[in-house]
């Protein structure tokens, strides 16, 4: 269920990369070649020709090997290429160039979960709160990975935080909620559920796992009501409980 919601944050910040870089070169002073180079690697990515897009980045590096943005780029087309090693090595490209470049730590941190090194994440996202302490989405990263490595104290120390910081982040209240079951404290992660529903009330997530938590407390015709909901959302994994707990709310 964590890594699932990794992957998700993951592709959420795709869209966010391609237009930062499409800004960025459209207003920098980079020589005209490169500059090209980068913007037609954009369109590329955009495209999802990401190997079109390393072979242009490639070169635009090799006339500039000092650009930061260009190893990052480069790196995220290769995580979309399933290339996590050869992505991890730009991003520490990028990270020699600048030491505190917090988007390479943060897409470095992606990565090493990817290959479920979490050990580096939680590294990585360490380094990156100091950089940018009020980054929550960073925290709940960090958060995941302590929970795929059984800290679950650690992780919702983390959930915690991501929540100091956006009290509307739907997904940390999700996490912190998985991460209360895991411990057995189940009144509370309802709650935690419950409160991410009142934020977002088409969060499938939040319904199937607060639907999956009554249900092993005893509160079973309340599960199946939220596992409906979850599947009327479109979350399959809802399908399976609704069939073993919920034979009257799955006959449909």
């Amino acid at each position: 269920m964590f890594e699932k919601k990794w992957n998700r944050t993951v592709r959420n910040m795709k869209r966010l990369l391609s237009l930062t870089f499409a800004v960025f070169f459209y207003i920098s002073f980079y020589g005209q070649t490169s500059k090209e180079l980068i913007l037609r690697a954009t369109l590329k990515h955009e495209n999802k020709d990401y190997k079109g897009a390393i072979v242009d980045l490639t070169k635009a590096i090799e006339l500039d090997s000092k650009n930061k943005y260009a190893f990052v780029f480069r790196g995220d087309a290769k995580t979309e290429l399933s290339d996590f090693q050869g992505a991890i090595d730009d991003y520490t490209k990028a990270i020699e160039i600048d030491g505190k470049y917090a988007l390479a730590f943060y897409y470095r941190a992606n990565a090493k979960a990817l290959m479920h090194d979490h050990e580096g994440a939680i590294a990585d996202l360490t380094t990156l709160v100091k950089v940018v302490p009020l980054f929550a989405m960073a925290y709940l990263n960090r958060g995941v990975s302590h929970a795929k490595l059984k800290d679950f104290k650690s992780a919702i120390s983390d959930f915690d935080r991501a929540i100091e910081i956006d009290k509307n982040y739907a997904m940390a209240w999700v996490h912190r909620g998985n991460a209360r079951v895991e411990i057995r404290d189940i009144a509370q992660a309802i709650n935690d559920y419950s409160q991410a529903i009142i934020i977002d009330p088409q969060l499938a997530e939040a319904y199937y796992s607060r639907g999956f938590s009554k249900i092993l407390i005893g509160q079973t015709p309340g599960g199946c009501i939220d596992l409906q909901k979850a599947r009327e959302l479109g979350n399959v994994e809802s399908l399976i409980l609704i069939k073993e707990f919920c034979k009257q709310t799955g006959k449909k």
